[in-house]
């Protein structure tokens, strides 16, 4: 989650950014906003997901139904840029950065990208189709509207539970908190490094280790996203190779909780293979 978001910063340079590339995303935020905040967990006498849309939300929810955070990037040997992160419910995520690298007498080297996020996996932009790394949450929506009713119904109870379970820890957690921006987030330390992390969203406000700092700048709940942001120019795999989306779900509904529960935490890579 947050590591990787900053993993993926560290080794941007080598995802296949272009020296000169302009973001395909605008880089406006209003500091400090947040809009309509929706509830993570659907009540559990909400009716049951009919569509694949319904159920990623499920899979996948948000406190809001659009969100923008922007950060302010400082990394070793002077390195320093901006991320934003863009994210809708339901497993859309995509994250643009620039970053400049000092050269000494050679000036700087100018680093921009963009990686994009979808139920069907994540995606460098401007590298090969076949570089795209598979997510299963696409193969379990797809799967869960093959079910018969009762099935779908048992699925959806189990999803829901899980999720209101990790809402309660969350609350009940009383760890160490700040307030970033009006938002907050839960302070974390793993060895040299900490962060402060906005659970609901699998999103660090502050990061700091490894050389690396991250902080949010700009948080907007209620941002203005265009479709564009999170299409990828190709169609992608149906399913992570050997991830068999049906009899994941038959555990799940059955109690084995221990292979999908991970994926449905919040965060930048929601994949198995992180």
């Amino acid at each position: 989650m947050g590591l990787a978001l900053a993993m993926g910063l560290s080794t941007g340079s080598a995802m296949g950014c272009g020296d000169d590339e302009e973001p395909s995303e605008p880089r406006e935020a209003m500091a400090g906003r947040v809009g309509d905040v929706l509830p993570v967990v659907m009540p559990a006498d909400a009716p049951l997901p009919a569509d694949r849309e319904a159920i990623l939300r499920e899979l996948a929810p948000l406190p809001s139904a659009s969100l923008l955070v922007v950060y302010e990037v400082e990394g070793p040997g002077g390195l320093s840029g901006s991320l934003e992160v863009l994210a809708r419910p339901g497993g859309l995520r995509r994250e643009n950065w620039t970053l400049q690298v000092p050269l000494g007498a050679e000036g700087e080297r100018r680093l921009a990208g963009s990686t994009i996020q979808t139920p069907e996996g994540i995606w460098v932009e401007g590298s090969p189709p076949e570089s795209i790394t598979p997510s299963p949450l696409g193969a379990l929506a797809d799967a869960y509207l093959e079910l018969e009713p009762e099935s779908r119904r048992a699925f959806v109870e189990r999803i829901r539970a899980l999720q209101a379970t990790l809402a309660e820890a969350r609350e009940h957690d009383e760890g160490p908190t700040e307030q970033i921006l009006g938002v907050p987030c839960h302070v974390t330390r793993v060895a040299a490094i900490e962060m402060c992390l906005w659970e609901a969203t699998g999103l660090p406000l502050r990061y700091e280790g490894e050389g690396l700092r991250l902080r949010a700048l700009n948080v907007d709940a209620n941002a203005s996203l265009g479709d564009g942001a999170f299409a990828l120019p190709f169609v992608p795999p149906a399913s992570p190779p050997g991830f068999d989306a049906p009899a994941s779900l038959r555990r799940f509904v059955e109690g084995e909780l221990a292979e999908l529960a991970p994926l449905l935490h919040p965060g930048l890579r929601p994949f198995a293979s992180t």
